[in-house]
């Protein structure tokens, strides 16, 4: 920001109420157009900078620069002894013509005609601002002016300049005021529902709208309406899952996807053509979603998540080296997303295959350990090249016996495996998963030295590194629990 403001309210008592109410008289003069060269901003558009601008005599700093008299820029020390109000008057003269270089410069690059008020509107906005009319698609104003003002609500147009009411980092009242007050010099005098015909629209997508000569995807692309282009709309229907409206860009006549586009006013009668053939239903499978994109490919933007169960409506399919996509709307959204996580509807198909997307996050266990499939991603391939994630199958497998276990993954006929690494408990030193009265032998033989085999590791059960009786009694207390624990099951069972 190069330029900016006093309070309103400071501004307000230096420059008197008289001088703040003629800046908003609208005469019959405010009303004409001019051409860009003959421009010259008039005593309302100064009285409306001096009035927000407010006067002081000495060099004072102004967030980034020292200014004196309206807010004219200026070294340090330049008036040590201060100036006049005669003189500032002077000096803002003098400056502002480079102010209104920018904005006739502008106005010339692009063609465009403005009122008096439009003009004095812009020159004040651009002496607090600066020169930022050499900017893109940032400076809402600009767009709109480049676009056709006409084409543009007075809220929207209002809206525009308040974009620009920081200092510092922080919204100021005063600028918030100055802006409303720019935007209301801005619209004086003119009005903007005249001759108003159709609906006008925006192109909000960066990439641009397609043209094509019929309202389908498959028809010509003859055209493409830029990003932040505004269209008139004549005409809409909606067709194939897209809102599609008739519109002329570079003067050809066609159809584009609306869908892609911000509807700024008017009001056109939609009509909805039947769809000749039937679409197909998905439930999306994927317990995270699936992601929305703009077209097929993971390299486009993310316009939504599609959530777990939700139902889509698939028009088109596309298969590429690693997904089928589906053509689709959600949330008044339309794009593309993945149907390998998706389940078609209406068929009962079983799948020809079942594979492991993602491994659990546990595959080391020891013995007698219950298998989990926290983290593992089951997917059900089927005859068509489609791919679904699923969630209801079923695991079998030994996590018993120590040694590489395999669990079985099956789902409605189809079947795949995944191995599992399994150790033995301390004290299961015949290895059979449990604790029984054979590692109890061993565990006394070895005591007596007379074991045959070496059990230093599995039969140190409480971890003091030696094996002796107190080790046998570990067991012994296993034994005894495993043993109360199924006599209650028996008697929960008998009762």
């Amino acid at each position: 920001m190069k330029r900016k403001c006093m309070s309103l309210l400071l501004a307000l008592t230096l420059a008197g109420s008289d001088l703040f109410s003629e800046v908003y008289s609208v005469n019959d003069k405010c009303g004409i157009v001019c051409s860009a060269s003959s421009y010259q901003i008039s005593e309302n558009g100064l009285a409306l900078i001096k009035s927000f601008e407010g006067f002081s005599k000495y060099a004072q700093w102004d967030y980034h620069q020292w200014s004196i008299g309206y807010g004219t820029g200026v070294d340090k020390d330049a008036y040590p002894d201060g100036i006049t109000e005669a003189e500032a008057d002077r000096l803002l003269r003098e400056v502002v013509v480079v102010y209104e270089k920018f904005v006739r410069n502008f106005l010339d690059k692009y063609g465009i005609s403005v009122t008096q008020n439009q003009y004095d509107a812009l020159v004040s906005f651009t002496y607090n601002m600066g020169n930022v009319w050499n900017n893109t698609s940032e400076v809402t104003i600009r767009t709109y002016l480049v676009n056709g003002i006409e084409n543009y609500t007075p809220e929207q147009i209002t809206d525009a300049f308040k974009l620009w009411c920081k200092a510092g980092g922080q919204v100021l009242p005063g600028l918030v005021r100055r802006r409303e007050t720019e935007a209301a010099l801005f619209l004086s005098g003119v009005d903007y529902s005249a001759n108003e015909t159709g609906e006008k629209w925006r192109v909000t997508s960066s990439t641009g709208i397609r043209l094509r000569s019929s309202a389908d995807t498959s028809a010509e692309i003859i055209n493409v309406i830029p990003y932040n282009h505004a269209i008139t709309v004549d005409e809409k229907k909606e067709s194939g899952g897209f809102l599609w409206g008739r519109t002329s860009y570079g003067g050809t006549d066609g159809w584009c996807v609306l869908d892609y586009a911000e509807h700024i006013r008017g009001e056109v009668e939609t009509v909805v053509e039947p769809d000749e053939e039937k679409f197909d239903q998905y439930s999306i499978t994927s317990t995270t979603g699936v992601r929305l994109r703009y077209n097929h490919g993971t390299d486009f933007d993310i316009l939504d998540v599609v959530p777990y169960e939700a139902v889509i409506t698939v028009y088109e399919t596309f298969q590429d080296s690693d997904y089928l996509w589906g053509r689709t709307e959600y949330n008044g959204k339309p794009g593309w997303c993945v149907l390998n996580y998706a389940r078609k509807l209406g068929t009962d198909e079983p799948p020809v295959d079942l594979v492991l997307r993602a491994m659990p996050q546990k595959l080391d266990y020891l013995a007698g350990e219950i298998f989990e499939n926290a983290g593992m991603v089951v997917a059900a391939c089927y005859s068509d090249g489609r791919e679904e994630i699923v969630e209801d199958y079923g695991c079998e497998g030994n996590t018993m016996v120590p040694g590489d276990s395999i669990i079985t993954v099956d789902y409605k006929g189809a079947s795949c495996g995944l191995i599992v690494r399994v150790k033995a408990r301390r004290g299961d030193i015949n290895r059979n998963g449990t604790f029984d009265p054979e590692d109890n032998y061993c565990l006394k033989q070895h005591i007596l030295g007379a074991s045959e085999n070496d059990i230093t590791e599995s039969g140190d059960i409480n971890g003091d590194g030696i094996i002796n009786i107190f080790d046998t009694i570990h067991i012994k207390h296993d034994m005894l629990a495993k043993q109360e624990e199924a006599e209650q099951v028996f008697e929960d069972l008998t009762d």
